[in-house]
């Protein structure tokens, strides 16, 4: 029955939600405006995305005398119960009424504190002083306690702040404030706290005490006249900070994959069922797996009837895919032919997304910043080839080695250059020269012994270079009491060497 009123009433403050945000117009947040834009798709983000995150309230309502008048004392406690029905189950509130003292705040939930209103709120307004000081202490003490990520103080007054008789907190000079600053300042950084104002009248000090003590903190009614709806704008704001903080938190998270059947060691026969398990690993932001596929499969093996279009999982949430291959064959071109036994290592593949990004960039001007592709570990699976002769490769190959062997023959050509022509050695003291052929490409050594008055010899070999052109020979000649010597004699050119005048000619129809 409980849960029945509270859909009731959120459903009614949702409706009401679009009208709230833009009568309040520039009192909100920045992000206010694309709040405004449509309550449904609003309460269904933050249900997405917050879930079963609790949040909590410290309502600070002023009890002083003043509070009479003009009904305002009345116009709280008939929004209140509206207000408390709205919360989530997870959610956590105290009632702080205040006038010279402050009750402390001792965080229940919802429902309790639906049925301590009437016990905890005086029924009349009969207070001297509005002493805030000492309720935002019970306020700061009793959310710090709560533990949750996020809290919000909802201070509901008409007055301006009066508390002669409390030398902590008599006026802003007073030695209380800092304290209280900084204890809402010191919260850990994985906690956000703000607080909100609402005035029951024209001109009460409500965003001055605020801007006081709360580093944030937002101003949501300084009228008198909207209080149901501003009470409703700072529920929603803290939902809001909770889907910001919980957007930015699932920053790089996305989706894992795991082989739940696996064996701990070895390949899987690719015969055998495979088991593919998604896990989103998100906190809070759903995810989508859209283009699923496994990759790694050789040609011939699929999986029988596909995979799913899309998964969508909650955060946190598992789901296992049953694969079937639909053969244990695969299909190759090789060198040879025949089957062979070889191992596949499967991996998934996809994109990541989450179904609430555009809401996330709407409503909280946060980019849903996941892993793109899913992430994990990889599967080997042990199966056939069936490897049939692959004539493009045989071609490839052949046409490979035709090419290396074309380039050896150049280099060994540029190298070893054919020498067609003679070159005539002569003694200086006038012996009958020696003529040598050199119609051939290797090294020709030649006897200088009859042209010298003792052993000696002369190795001939061509130089490096174009072949267009007649190559130049590199001539090294030694003898029994000389060690070797070398010259390079181009063609037509007489040089001497060891003694002996060699020339080199060409033969005549290769002259030039």
């Amino acid at each position: 029955m409980s849960n029945d009123r509270s859909r009731t009433a959120r459903r009614a403050l949702a409706a009401a939600l679009a009208t709230a945000f833009l009568t309040l117009g520039p009192a909100l947040s920045p992000l206010t405006p694309a709040r405004a834009a449509d309550s449904g798709d609003l309460e269904r983000f933050l249900d997405s995305v917050v879930g079963t995150r609790g949040a909590g309230y410290a309502i600070v309502v002023d009890t002083s005398q003043s509070m009479a008048n003009n009904g305002s004392y009345d116009k709280v406690r008939s929004v209140l119960p509206a207000f408390l029905e709205s919360l989530h189950p997870e959610d956590l509130v105290c009632l702080i009424p205040f006038s010279g003292s402050a009750r402390a705040c001792d965080m229940v939930s919802r429902d309790e504190a639906l049925a301590e209103l009437d016990e905890a709120l005086p029924a009349t307004p009969e207070g001297s002083a509005s002493n805030f000081g000492r309720a935002f202490e019970q306020a700061l003490d009793g959310l710090q306690r709560a533990g949750t990520d996020v809290g919000g103080v909802l201070l509901l007054s008409d007055a301006q702040m009066h508390a002669p008789d409390d030398v902590k907190y008599r006026d802003f000079t007073a030695s209380g404030w800092p304290a209280l600053r900084k204890q809402a300042s010191g919260l850990p950084a994985d906690r956000t706290l703000t607080g909100y104002g609402i005035a029951l009248a024209p001109g009460a000090e409500v965003e001055q005490v605020l801007a006081k003590v709360f580093p944030s903190y937002r101003m949501l009614d300084a009228s008198g006249s909207r209080t149901r709806e501003a009470m409703t704008a700072a529920q929603d704001d803290t939902r809001l900070l909770q889907a910001a903080r919980a957007v930015t938190g699932d920053k790089g998270k996305g989706v894992a994959v795991s082989w739940p059947d696996r064996p701990g060691n070895g390949p899987v026969p690719a015969g055998s069922a495979l088991r593919l398990r998604l896990t989103a690993t998100t906190d809070a932001l759903p995810v989508r797996v859209t283009d699923l596929r496994i990759e790694g499969l050789p040609e011939g093996v699929e999986p029988t009837g596909g995979l799913p279009r899309s998964v969508d999982l909650r955060p946190g949430e598992s789901r296992d895919i049953d694969v079937t291959l639909s053969s244990t064959t695969a299909q190759r071109e090789g060198w040879g032919s025949g089957p062979r036994t070889e191992t596949w290592q499967l991996s998934v593949d996809g994109r990541v997304s989450t179904p609430v990004a555009r809401a996330s960039e709407r409503f909280v001007d946060r980019r849903a910043r996941l892993a793109t592709a899913p992430a994990g570990e990889s599967l080997a699976v042990r199966g056939t080839a069936q490897v049939t002769v692959d004539p493009v490769r045989w071609a490839a190959a052949l046409g490979v080695l035709l090419l290396v062997l074309v380039l050896a023959g150049v280099v060994l050509l540029r190298r070893y250059r054919p020498v067609r022509g003679t070159l005539s050695a002569e003694g200086v003291d006038t012996r009958e020269p020696v003529r040598i052929p050199l119609q051939g490409r290797g090294e020709v050594t030649v006897d200088l012994s009859p042209l010298l008055d003792g052993d000696g010899s002369v190795r001939i070999r061509s130089v490096p270079g174009p072949l267009r052109e007649q190559p130049p020979i590199r001539l090294r000649c030694r003898t029994a009491d000389r060690p070797e010597r070398e010259i390079v004699c181009s063609p037509g050119q007489t040089v001497l060497l060891c003694g002996i005048e060699f020339h080199y000619a060409t033969l005549p129809a290769q002259r030039r």
